[in-house]
């Protein structure tokens, strides 16, 4: 297993991408919510402690629906398996952006403010993604990887993160999960990417996703 914490500047965050969480898409807000998006990033992610923690698994699909990782079965769909052709390994992982980030919306939101609580919701889901991506840029390993696929999308049941936690220490990167597959810090991320020598990234298709709930489908 590999285990890193970091920090980042509030400049390597996009405020694009923080719009993007909010659901705005392709929008532009106002410039007031522009302006507190801005003011709320510069007092929260410079307290952010960011940690991610994987490990590399032999893995195989075996039908259209399952793949085995590490032999344990799981069961993450048509959609996600359909990117998985040519995978011979897994890079499982958790990911968080951390208790300290918890911590400092609370004090923030001591204030009462509901639009900069909405604000800093979808900064910390920036902030576990890009501890997310950051992973893909750690992997110095010889196969192909794609795009990382977590429980609770592309129609891959959220309890299934219970097998994935069991392949980790208890609590990693002070994860944890409860009876109902929940994570605490809640902004964390569980899930892994495929790896093979043959294995082509593919994009995600989110056209074809029937989620609701998905933050990449709400609008503002």
């Amino acid at each position: 297993m590999k285990e890193r914490a970091f920090s980042i500047s509030p400049d390597i965050i996009p405020e694009k991408d923080v719009w993007f969480a909010m659901g705005y898409r392709d929008s532009v807000p106002e410039p007031r919510i522009r302006d507190m998006v801005n003011e709320v990033k510069d007092l929260l992610v410079p307290k952010a402690v960011l940690k991610y923690m994987y490990g590399e698994f032999e893995a195989e699909k075996i039908s259209p629906r399952e793949m085995l990782v590490a032999g344990k079965r799981f069961r993450p769909e048509g959609i996600i398996c359909s990117y998985l052709q040519g995978m011979t390994h897994a890079l499982v992982f958790v990911a968080t952006a951390g208790r300290e980030y918890d911590a400092a919306v609370k004090e923030m939101n001591a204030q009462g403010d509901i639009v900069q609580d909405f604000i800093a919701d979808a900064i910390g889901t920036v902030l576990a993604e890009y501890a997310v991506s950051a992973i893909e840029e750690d992997y110095e390993g010889k196969y192909g990887i794609s795009l990382p696929y977590s429980p609770g999308y592309c129609d891959w049941d959220i309890r299934e993160q219970q097998i994935l936690f069991s392949l980790f220490p208890v609590n990693p990167c002070g994860i944890v999960l409860s009876d109902s597959s929940l994570m605490s810090p809640e902004k964390s991320v569980s899930g892994f990417y495929a790896l093979g020598e043959t294995l082509v990234k593919q994009p995600y298709h989110c056209e074809i996703c029937r989620n609701p709930g998905c933050y990449k489908r709400r609008t503002a």
